[in-house]
């Protein structure tokens, strides 16, 4: 039997790698080149203790046969990813139309971002999205 054919069968029905792996392995890569910078002090030390928590968590996940909870992990750390992509594309936005004629909104039930023009006092707004309806000033 082959190595690779061995390896395979090794591997299967193991959870394997997704993107909170991915996560794990590009910090471990971070925190290990600057631990190269701290070596011989207790930051160094930390961090070292840190790379290896990171590793062994790496490899639990990597084969584990709980495929049901690496996915629910997985889950909960997409949408707190998605939530800081998304404040700071907002962010961008709104810094780009910071001297323009619209002014950004979400919307507070879907939060859909919706571009109103400035300067027409307090208006109704309505979601393109949800249909909700809401007051704010521009």
């Amino acid at each position: 039997m082959r190595l690779r054919d061995r390896l395979q069968r090794f591997m299967y029905g193991r959870y394997g790698n997704d993107q909170l792996s991915t996560f794990c392995f590009a910090a471990f890569a971070v925190i290990w080149l600057v631990s190269m910078l701290f070596r011989g002090t207790w930051i160094g030390i930390l961090l070292t203790v840190i790379d290896y928590l990171i590793v062994l968590t790496y490899f639990f996940r990597f084969f584990s046969r709980n495929i049901v909870q690496r996915q629910k992990e997985n889950r909960i750390f997409l949408s707190v990813k998605n939530r800081i992509k998304n404040f700071f594309k907002f962010q961008r936005l709104r810094f780009v139309e910071r001297n323009g004629v619209k002014k950004l909104y979400r919307c507070p039930k879907c939060h859909q971002v919706i571009r109103v023009p400035k300067g027409r006092g307090k208006i109704a707004i309505t979601c393109p999205k949800c249909h909700f309806e809401f007051i704010k000033k521009t």
